[in-house]
């Protein structure tokens, strides 16, 4: 009885040490801010396939807390004043959905083409130079009127004017400076510009919306809140979207966030069961909840995977290169959120025809966590 006892208790020991070997851990953001910079290099086998995880984590937010936000929507009346010089350009189109964004277009083809599409059915060749990550070009537009820096103003100024944002509450992820389009001459089999198609070169900039100091990373794949995007060729063909948030207001001052290594063990589950077939990016922000008639912001990992709910169909999940040199990206290789508490992944769902949202999930306190 005595020994049987005593195995029990040794039994019950190992039981502990498991279940705190596997208990999940939990920091604050400036320390999970450290903990990612290890990144994540390491190649696993599941299910017979070999599963590369090669992430160098890029830009993470200098936050000094992940508070739990509660946020509106942007919206503007049809009949703002503010859109009178707009609708007074020629070649302008306000688009009608105003509920939670603003999209304008001017578009003067006339001015822009030089040559009507329909008239050229050869090669089109264009340069077109990405700046990822805050990067600052190195390069101007060909034959544009501004400048870089004159863009960022421009940009700067029309957001405030709708918005009273400047460009201190955003995270530049991406900016292409681009040529203007020329006929594709084939010589020596090599294809070289011909004569010009548009009159100009531009700028796009894509902006992520700061709130506490966090990216807003909205809700993949249409619709997603948070962001601007601005394209500028000349002042008769120009085009952006401010789909920004507003009224923000925390509701629990900071929260709990899982460890890297944490995060990374419930992957490290998906890959094991066959669903998650390799991981390239990983960035943590804000995603976008429905919480009944309510918008919140939940911290999240949006994570750039291949992923497969039937851990047994062997459908390729990866981006390949095709046979004509074309880079493919098949279904199921996509950007998707993670719960930056829990690990849990939530799918983007639709709320309306032009509206998305992720599932509000339960949220954790530091009281819930000791």
């Amino acid at each position: 009885m005595k020994r049987m006892l005593c195995m029990l208790l040794a039994m019950g020991l190992v039981l502990c040490c498991v279940s705190a070997a596997m208990a999940d851990e939990y920091v604050t953001i400036n320390e999970l801010r450290e903990q990612a910079k290890q990144g994540w290099n390491e190649t696993y086998t599941a299910m017979g396939r070999e599963v590369v995880a090669d992430v160098e984590m890029g830009w993470f937010p200098e936050a000094e807390a992940c508070p739990l936000v509660s946020v509106d929507p942007y919206t503007i009346d049809k009949d703002d004043e503010r859109l009178d010089k707009w609708r007074a350009l020629p070649h302008s189109i306000i688009y009608d959905d105003l509920s939670d964004s603003i999209s304008i277009d001017v578009t003067d083809h006339s001015k822009h083409q030089l040559v009507p599409p329909v008239s050229w059915y050869g090669k089109w060749l264009q340069d077109n130079f990405r700046y990822y990550g805050g990067e600052v070009p190195d390069r101007e537009a060909e034959d544009c009127d501004i400048t870089y820096n004159e863009f960022l103003n421009l940009v700067e100024a029309d957001v405030f004017e709708f918005t009273g944002l400047t460009l201190d509450d955003f995270y530049i992820d991406e900016v292409w400076v681009v040529s203007p389009s020329y006929k594709g001459i084939k010589v020596n089999g090599e294809y070289v510009r011909g004569d010009k198609l548009t009159a100009t070169g531009g700028y796009h900039v894509f902006a992520k919306q700061l709130v506490e100091g966090v990216p807003v990373f909205g809700s993949h794949p249409a619709g997603a809140k948070g962001h601007i995007q601005y394209s500028y060729y000349m002042p008769e063909y120009r085009y952006f979207t401010i789909q920004t948030v507003a009224n923000p207001a925390n509701i629990e001052a900071d929260l709990p966030l899982l460890s890297f290594d944490s995060f990374k063990g419930k992957l490290e589950e998906l890959i094991d069961a066959g669903n998650l077939r390799g991981v390239d990016a990983m960035r943590f922000g804000y995603g976008t909840c429905k919480d009944g008639d309510r918008w919140k912001l939940v911290p999240v990992w949006m994570v750039t995977c291949g992923y497969s709910k039937n851990p047994k169909s062997d459908e390729n999940v990866l981006p390949y290169i095709d046979e004509d040199g074309t880079l493919v990206s098949p279904i199921g290789y996509d950007e998707y959120y993670f719960n930056a508490q829990t690990g849990e992944m939530l799918e983007t769902y639709s709320i309306s025809a032009t509206e998305y949202g992720l599932p509000m999930p339960k949220v954790l306190t530091w009281d819930d966590v000791k």
